[in-house]
């Protein structure tokens, strides 16, 4: 029995934010990375080429994306070019389009809720895991010494929606090496440990935010220079297998413009279809 998400949930799902811990003094630490998404069954791997900078509680994420695994937006930009801005402690996500000058500004968990009030879907958790392995000292990368953890989370999650029921298997293992010597924090792999998850997921699965905010709380509070991931996702008899390679290619510090991480005023929002008003509607600020 197989039968498709609802549209709410399904953007849920892929938005997976990469959650935001920037840091400023007097300058602005920024990063340019490349990430590439192996995703089986397809052909192609996906490429992620960014640049982030933090300010304070933001995140800005310029990013090229090329291959049906790196698809990362909602928007669906032509041009395979995407700007998001990460607030509120990466819970709330803005896309902007510019070359449509359009934006869309989501908030995963709320979605999930929403979705669930709306009536016709019911999600049940269980076998929920999360831990953290510290494996000691990493490669030097940049010429930064790094220190090595690996992060593994999973839960099973029933879906019951027009009168049928799916169950969906996710499992993570993640590895992390975190530089040691650089005083502050822009992490765009967030999701490659599954915080985004622990986001998404808070209000309708405590049990699995308290394990994941736990886990958090073990890493460091800095910038990975490297990360890899193998997510495994196994429903109604199919396994998905995702594996991901993100490295920082460059480090530097900069004087951001405060408009940079602002939704420009000519900017038209732009709401995801089911969801009516509410998260894409948000006016920017």
């Amino acid at each position: 029995m197989r039968f498709a998400l609802p549209t709410a949930v399904a953007a849920a799902f892929a938005l997976a934010p990469l959650s935001i811990n920037a840091q400023t003094a007097g300058k602005n630490l920024a990063i340019d990375f490349r990430t590439t998404v192996t995703v089986s069954g397809m052909p192609d791997t996906g490429v992620i080429l960014g640049h982030a900078v933090g300010s304070g509680d933001k995140l800005r994420m310029d990013l090229k994306m090329k291959g049906p695994g790196a698809q990362i937006s909602p928007l669906g930009s032509a041009t395979g070019q995407i700007s998001m801005i990460l607030s509120d402690s990466g819970k709330t996500v803005t896309y902007l389009d510019s070359t449509n000058s359009k934006y869309l500004r989501v908030r995963p968990s709320d979605m999930l809720v929403q979705a669930q009030q709306m009536g016709g879907l019911k999600m049940d958790f269980s076998g929920t895991e999360a831990k953290v392995d510290s494996l000691g000292v990493g490669p030097t990368i940049l010429g930064h010494p790094t220190s090595h953890y690996r992060v593994g989370s999973g839960m099973t999650v029933t879906i019951s929606a027009m009168g049928q029921e799916q169950t969906v298997k996710i499992t993570t293992s993640s590895d992390y090496y975190y530089a040691t010597d650089i005083k502050g924090v822009v992490n765009p792999f967030a999701s490659l440990s599954g915080s985004d998850m622990a986001s998404m997921f808070g209000s309708s699965n405590k049990e699995f935010a308290d394990k994941m905010k736990a886990m958090q709380a073990k890493l460091p509070k800095g910038t990975p220079l490297r990360a890899s991931s193998a997510s495994m996702i196994v429903s109604q008899g199919q396994t998905r297998i995702t594996t991901t390679e993100a490295e920082v290619t460059s480090v530097q510090w900069v004087d951001a413009n405060p408009k940079a991480f602002e939704v420009p005023a000519s900017y038209t929002s732009l709401a995801l279809p089911g969801m009516g008003a509410p998260g894409g509607a948000i006016p920017p600020k």
